[in-house]
């Protein structure tokens, strides 16, 4: 049988899925508008729940600044005395000073506790960035391989597309009723090229 035309066929699954739709061997299913498998969520991000993803890597990067900002202390008491090599290593390495009987457990845990938040900060800040950049350009992370962009409904058209009608307000709560456009089967082609690609 013959699929609709952009449909593509999944041997997995014996079945035509749409475009933009591909078969995750985790979940053992086709997702639509599939982005990602998330191992933090045991799921695929796509249609449905790409709004809730974004607003957990937001409110992650949140928190974690304010931990950051709260840990400021903790930085300054370690650099008390000055960028030394011994403060240097209790703040990159906490594990190695304690093992080698260089600090307290309590100094320890302190510059453990703050450097986890920090580099939780950098972590959830590049997949933030990163995640925002493909909302922006209407494309997943499959997509964002390419250099054309045929779904890219403008900056403000994808928004609507991948955080609903309310997009404005979902930001705030993941509650906030925000239906989304479509059925995340069909999807309006614009073709769209990146702009050094066009000028080519």
């Amino acid at each position: 049988m013959r699929g609709r035309k952009g449909h593509r066929y999944c041997y997995t699954c014996e079945s035509h899925t749409p475009p933009r739709c591909s078969h995750c061997y985790d979940c053992r299913a086709c997702v639509l508008r599939r982005d990602h498998h998330c191992v933090f969520f045991g799921q695929c991000v796509g249609f449905l729940n790409y709004r809730y993803f974004l607003c957990c890597l937001l409110f992650m990067w949140a928190g974690l600044l304010y931990a950051v900002v709260m840990n400021v202390e903790v930085f300054m008491v370690i650099l008390k005395e000055g960028v030394t090599p011994h403060s240097v290593l209790l703040l990159l390495v906490p594990w190695i000073m304690l093992v080698s009987g260089q600090v307290s457990p309590r100094a320890f845990a302190f510059a453990f506790i703050a450097d986890t938040c920090v580099v939780g900060l950098l972590l959830v800040s590049a997949f933030l960035f990163f995640h925002v950049l493909l909302l922006l350009r209407g494309q997943t992370t499959r997509e964002w391989y390419s250099s054309r962009r045929p779904y890219s409904q403008g900056p403000f058209g994808n928004l609507r597309h991948g955080l609903g009608a309310r997009w404005f307000l979902c930001w705030l709560c993941p509650l906030i009723p925000s239906p989304l456009p479509g059925d995340g089967i069909h999807f309006q082609v614009t073709g769209l090229l990146e702009p050094a690609v066009a000028a080519r």
